[in-house]
Formats: C-alpha cells, structure tokens, sequence
C-alpha cells in the first residue's frame, strides 16, 4: 500500500524557512494526490463484461462486527459494498484496535473526485450488505422488533493526526466538511442503482452539450459538460446495474475539525457513538447502513501543489447487535493496537546476501514496543508470543508468559516488558535459500488465558520480513508527497538518501515511489544521482559517482514503485547516497513520503551547487537503492511503446491474462517472459493467456513484440504461491 499550510493546501514548509534569512529553497510535504494503493488495487480488478446486471445481495446475519484489523486496502465483500472507503493501519492515531476505515476524497481509483471542488461536495461512501433484522437464529430463531434492544455503535476521529505539522497524518477536514451515518430500508421496488463506467479516449473535439455514445455499448451515451479534445479521456457508462429501492435517513452527523480540537471536546482520540434502532421501519430483511462524508478541494494558484486528498475521517469497530443498552460501552476484546514492525535496527528491508554474515548487528535486541489494548470494563488475565517462520517452519519463537491487563480507559495500554518489548533471538537460524532472497513472517499472538477471545481477527499480527536484492528505510506505504522546491529558476534541487553496505555491492537500479498528481499529467525529465560518502563531509553526501538522466513515470505495479535501471552497473562500498536533482524552480518531483519509519538522519538535500542539508522532516523518502547479481539491460527496461499491453491478475497463482487492443491482436506477435536476472524462460507466439503452473514464486519481466511494425512492450508481474 503511503500533509498543512493553508486551508485546503497540505503543504508542509520546513527547512530553511525556519530561519529568518530564507530566501531560496525548502522541502516540502504534500498531501497525497491520490490512494495509490486504491488506484493500483483498481487497475488490477477484472474488466467489466458488457451484460444488464441485477444486484440482490444476500443479507448477512447478526452480530454484524468489524474493526478492520486484518486486512488492507478494499472494505471486507463479505460486509460492505463497493470500494471508496480505505482499510488501512496508516492514518489513525491510537485507534481502539489495529487497523481502521478512511473516508477522504479519493474515489476508488485512488484519484481525487472528477466533481471535487472548492466548496463541500460528496465524496465517499462506506456502505453495508443488507442486515436481517427481521429475525436471529442463534441460539434459536426468533423474530426481531424494537424491543429487542438494538444498537449501533461505532468508533470515528477526524484525520489529520496531532503534533508538529510535519507529523500530521492526512488531512483534517473543514468546518463545512462533515461525516453521516444514514439508515435505509428496502421498500420492495426495482430502480436503476448505477452505471459501470469505463475510460473512453475522445477521437476527435468535443464541445459542450456534444453527445457522445459510448463505445462499448451504444444504447448509451452522455453529454458534454465541457470542451473535450482529441488524447483526453473521460468515463462512460457500459451497462446499467439495478437492484432493491432503498430509502435513506439521516440519523447522526458531525462536523469537521481539527484532531487536538477534537480532543479538547471528547476528552479521546477516538469517540464511540451508540445509536438505538427503534424505528419499526428498518426491521426487515434488507436493513442497510452507510456511512458519508463531505469533502472540499483548496485550488490555491499561489501554491505549488493543489487540488489534493482531503479532509480524512478515520472509522473503528463497527458494531451492531441485539440486547444491548445506552451503556453499552466497553466491549469484551483484548487486540493488538500495532504492528511492531522490522525486526532490522536501520532498515526494513535490505538485500540477503548483506544481511547474512552480519544477522547478530543488522538484527534488533527487542521489538518495537507493541500497543496492547484491554477495551473490557474488567482485568483480563493475557498471554502473548511470537512466532518467526521460515518456508513453513519455525526458526525463532518466544513466549511472554502470562499477565494482568487492566482495562485500557483506567490504565492505558500493557506496560509488561515480557509482552510490549519482548526480546529478539538473534542469531537466527535460517535455512540456506535456494535463491538470494529470504521472505520471513513475524507473527505476534496476543490471547486471553482462560477462554478463547469473542473478536480473534485482533489478536494476530503478521509483518512480512523481506530479504531481496534492496533496502529500504519505508514501510512502503506512502501517508504524504515530498517536494524539493526553490525560488529561482536556474537552481538545480537534489535529494539524497544514505546507505550503508556490510560488503562491496553491485548498483543495478533505483526504485522511485512517484506518487500520481492530478490526472496524472505531470511527466519530466529527472536526473538520477549516486554520491560517495566523503570522511570530511561531516557524514553528507560528497564526489558524484553516477548520474543518468531518466523520464518521470508512474509505476502500475500492485506496491506503487516504479524502477529505474542504470544503463551502466556501478560497484559501491561502504556508504553511499542515492537521489535525484532536478532544475527549475517550478519542475517538481512529487515523491512518496511514508511517515511511520523516521529516516531524516539519513536524509540530506540542497539547491544548486550549495552546502547538504539534514532533514527533519520525520519520515522516510520512498526510494531504494537495488543491488547484487547481473541481469541483462535489454531484457528489464521498459520501452517507451504504443502497444496498450495490460496483465491481469497481478500478482498471479494460476493463469495470466494478457490484454492488447483487439486492432494488432491479429499481427505478427512474440511472446517472452525473463526472471528479474535477465534469463529467457518462456517464449511463445502471442495468447491471451498462459499458464503459471510451472513458474515460481517471485518476480518476472513480460516483452510483447510486434513483430510487423518493430514494437516491443515490457511489463512486469509477480507469481504468488
């Protein structure tokens, strides 16, 4: 899966404006342009088949639950409907439990609303699978009315974080922002719910109040609004989906506000909110509930960036069910709060052949200190371990033992070492890989002692430790966009990040997490850059080593890095520093900035030829340096094309499909798949599909050619096992 200046604008101005004689440069935090990890999730969905569609979801059962602490990204189908919403551990501030929803101004795609604007407008939506609340079945069945006591409750802050502004986790929403909850019911009616969409590129000028049909069904077409012209895209419907009426109330809302006045208000971080059902009306078999929120976009032409993700709200442990009371505050849980993350000191990733000579000084002593939370009204008697796995065994473990948790509103989270900071084994005893990569999963088990927990979902949590051919300083999700600016156009701007090798290495390339601006228009040309560690730098990045000038472009990859490969291998040791520099004060790299990992010790830039600055920007630029074993050039870089070539699934198990546009399906094709070292391994005339029943699990380079017009397209995608 990664933000304030003005009203609207995320812009976060440190560096040399602290000091009274700023006159030329700074770094800057930007909000998000958009949800990478939405929008690449999006791309990767199956493409929508023209067919008329009805939707009638199967109703879901009492107790409906979800803390939203087991999984990323899409809302759980099991639960929800539809996509806006984001699951995420990345922007709430002590959430009740692990994990949580945010509703902001981005639409499934991971972009900003194409009817966002300036004044508050409606933005997303988290809604349920129809309810019965017509009848339970356990422990026997019965029919449900108002009597029976049911209640919604549900956990909310608004985003944006506290602290320093350079802390702040997304964005807080406006006065005139706010969120909804709304109650519906079914009346029994069949309407017209929706449109699916697809992008259609404009052949030729369109001017308002144009029709334009759309390609992938005729019946259907749209009018134009505004001037369209030839290149540029737009959404048109493909088919109509209809489903059950729904009438909707309204039942609580609150408006928009800083988190720290949010606080100062509610006396919590996060304030639950329980709703009694008491309106005969929703007692049936098609109860729904959604929540909405209301954004607004600052436009401000005199800041470098705008137009940006807005005004977050951050949603927790969604409940609702019968035979419960006003009082009904503390829930009969005890879950993880965090994930503690690398078991690496400075890193949390880096390349398995650095790391293998060298485990007892790259490995941490004890783990980041885990949240433990107890949201009961009474002492809960705990137990927690860890497991550390290795191609399905275990190489590492340790149990915490048994201890008291008294509930988290009195006493706050577990302070007992054993459990929080738990020591490491170290050394670790890993088997020899079969390859130079290492995948090991930290699993962290919180339980109570004497019954099994009513809420499990929160008592596991897994970090995926990776061993590959990088490092990495980010958790690789972006929360911000990091700038380099400077007020006169001829300054060159440079960032750079430092790294440290155990041994002499091989450069191969550079990963870039670019985040997409708006409408993704913005492509430069950037210069990638390799420094030498200099002894009398005092620890800055000193004499060039590489520079290569490359083109700005947005990765479709599923984890949003988009690699740079150098056209010549470049050997490093010890400490070096990679980055990038750019000219021109209004040219602008918007890079991914991940605010849960602190780097700025590691973190150095500058304008024109002038003396390194340190960050203190606390976070970690999104770039990594790639290293270790030659892999042919011609085989991994990808070629600027006008072959359309688009893969799905990615990552894959089985069967990829390969799509092109159906007017060169017909040409002269070839087909061929390299491993990430260059090695031919499949090479066929062009199919819309293979089979991956022979292929391992890992990375692989896809090169489509036309043969006919001497084009070739490269993509890249995984194989999961």
């Amino acid at each position: 899966m990664e933000q304030i200046l003005n009203k609207r604008i995320l812009v976060l101005v440190i560096g040399l404006l602290v000091f009274s004689g700023w006159v030329q440069a700074q770094e800057q935090l930007l909000p998000l342009n958009g949800n990478d990890v939405l929008k690449n999730m999006h791309r990767h969905l199956p493409k929508q088949q023209k067919s008329t569609q009805f939707i009638n979801y199967e109703p879901v059962l009492l107790p409906f639950i979800d803390d939203f602490s087991n999984y990323t990204g899409y809302p759980d189908t099991a639960l929800w409907i539809g996509r806006q919403a984001y699951v995420n551990q990345s922007f709430a501030v002590a959430p009740p439990t692990i994990g949580c929803v945010t509703l902001d101004a981005v639409n499934e795609r991971g972009l900003v609303y194409a009817h966002a604007n300036t004044v508050s407008f409606s933005a997303d939506t988290l809604l349920s699978r129809p309810i019965r609340l017509d009848s339970i079945f356990s422990p026997y069945p019965m029919s449900l009315r108002p009597a029976d006591s049911v209640y919604f409750s549900f956990f909310y802050q608004p985003g944006g974080g506290i602290g320093k502004q350079w802390n702040l986790l997304g964005d807080a929403p406006e006065t005139d922002d706010s969120l909804l909850l709304d109650f519906g019911y079914q009346t029994g009616n069949i309407v017209l719910l929706y449109y699916i969409t697809n992008l259609q590129t404009v052949a030729d000028t369109v001017f308002p109040n144009d029709t334009l049909y759309s390609y992938c069904n005729p019946d259907l077409y749209i009018i134009a609004d505004n001037y369209l012209f030839p290149g540029d895209k737009i959404e048109v419907p493909c088919d109509s989906v209809n489903g059950m009426e729904i009438i909707w109330k309204t039942v609580w809302q609150d408006q928009g506000r800083t988190l720290q006045e949010f606080i100062n208000l509610y006396q919590d971080t996060f304030r639950q909110v329980m709703i009694p059902i008491t309106d005969s009306v929703y007692f049936n078999r098609g109860f729904q509930f959604r929540f909405r929120n209301y954004a607004s976009i600052g436009l401000d032409n005199n800041v470098l960036c705008w137009g940006n993700n807005q005004d977050y709200w951050n949603i927790d442990y969604v409940r609702l069910n019968t035979q419960r009371k006003i009082s009904d505050t503390t829930i009969d849980d005890i879950a993880f709060v965090n994930n503690p993350g690398s078991i690496l000191k400075n890193y949390t990733a880096m390349p398995w052949e650095q790391f293998k000579d060298n485990q007892k000084n790259e490995l941490i002593d004890t783990f980041n200190f885990i949240k433990l939370t107890n949201l009961s009204s009474a002492t809960k008697m705990t137990k927690y371990r860890y497991n550390i796995w290795c191609e399905n065994q275990i190489i590492g473990y340790d149990s915490g033992g048994n201890q008291n948790l008294p509930p988290v509103y009195s006493y706050g989270y577990q302070t007992w070492q054993k459990h929080t900071r738990p020591t490491l084994v170290n050394p670790l005893t890993i088997p020899a890989p079969t390859s130079d990569s290492v995948l090991l999963l930290i699993q962290h088990v919180f339980e109570e002692e004497s019954r099994p927990d009513k809420n499990p979902k929160n008592d596991t949590v897994v970090y995926a430790q990776k061993f590959y051919n990088y490092y990495a300083y980010d958790d690789g999700t972006p929360e911000a966009g990091y700038i380099l600016t400077s007020s006169t156009s001829p300054f060159r701007k440079s960032l750079a990040l430092e790294f440290t090798l155990n041994k002499p290495d091989t450069l191969r390339a550079i990963d870039i997490y670019l985040n997409s601006t708006m409408n993704e228009a913005a492509f430069l040309n950037f210069t990638l850059m390799v420094w030498k560690y200099e002894g009398d730098a005092k620890g800055m990045p000193g004499k060039e080593l590489y520079s290569q000038e490359v083109k700005q472009e947005y990765s479709l990859d599923l984890y949003g890095f988009q690699r740079f490969y150098l056209a010549e291998p470049l050997p490093v040791s010890g400490t070096f520093f990679i980055g990038y520099q750019i000219a021109g004060h209004n040219r602008l790299l918007n890079i991914g900035f991940d605010q849960n990992t602190d780097a700025h010790k590691h973190t150095f830039w500058r304008t024109n030829n002038n003396r390194w600055d340190s960050s203190f920007l606390v976070g970690s630029p999104m770039l990594r340096p790639v290293l270790g074993q030659y892999f042919p050039y011609v085989g991994v870089v990808e070629q600027p094309t006008s072959i359309d070539v688009k893969l799905y699934p990615n990552p894959a198990k089985d069967i990829l499909h390969i799509f092109v546009p159906d007017e060169i399906r017909e040409s002269d094709m070839t087909l061929a798949i390299y491993t990430v070292t260059g090695q031919k391994i499949y090479e066929h005339a062009y199919q819309s599909e293979i089979s991956l029943s022979g292929f391992a699990a890992g990375f692989y380079i896809l090169r489509l050619t036309d043969n006919k017009n001497n084009i070739n397209s490269v993509r890249k995608f995984s194989v999961v096992r």
